[in-house]
């Protein structure tokens, strides 16, 4: 399994993280896919209290997207995924990137498709 975590810092501090973001390299495996489908999973998304409502969740998701596209290119993925901890989460995350979709019952795992999400950042590709 493949992960890379990313942080947000100031140059001023560096030491001081004020964000970050996992993604790691899933299969996606149902009984259609018994073999599985790779993906890229956004295992984990943080952002410093002091940082709160300054944009800076919205920037590293955006920057996780750009990152979960680069790397389904490289190691494949047809989609992101994404587990919200709670339904606010989950709803903050459909705000940010409407093409997201429950994938769970209790709608805390969302899925979107690599191709929706790569239309949506080069709409002439």
């Amino acid at each position: 399994m493949r992960s890379a975590t990313k942080v947000a810092v100031l140059p001023a501090a560096p030491e001081r993280i004020l964000g970050y973001f996992t993604l790691v390299a899933i299969k996606i495996v149902d009984t259609e896919l018994p073999s599985g489908a790779p993906a890229i999973l956004l295992a984990q998304l943080g952002v410093d209290l002091s940082m709160g409502g300054a944009g800076l969740g919205t920037f590293l998701l955006q920057h996780a997207i750009r990152h979960a596209l680069s790397g389904a290119l490289e190691v494949g993925g047809v989609a992101l995924i994404v587990d919200a901890v709670d339904p606010k989460i989950a709803t903050w995350y459909m705000k940010r990137v409407p093409d997201f979709r429950p994938l769970t019952a209790d709608g805390l795992r969302l899925v979107v498709p690599m191709r929706t999400l790569a239309a949506a950042l080069h709409p002439n590709a």
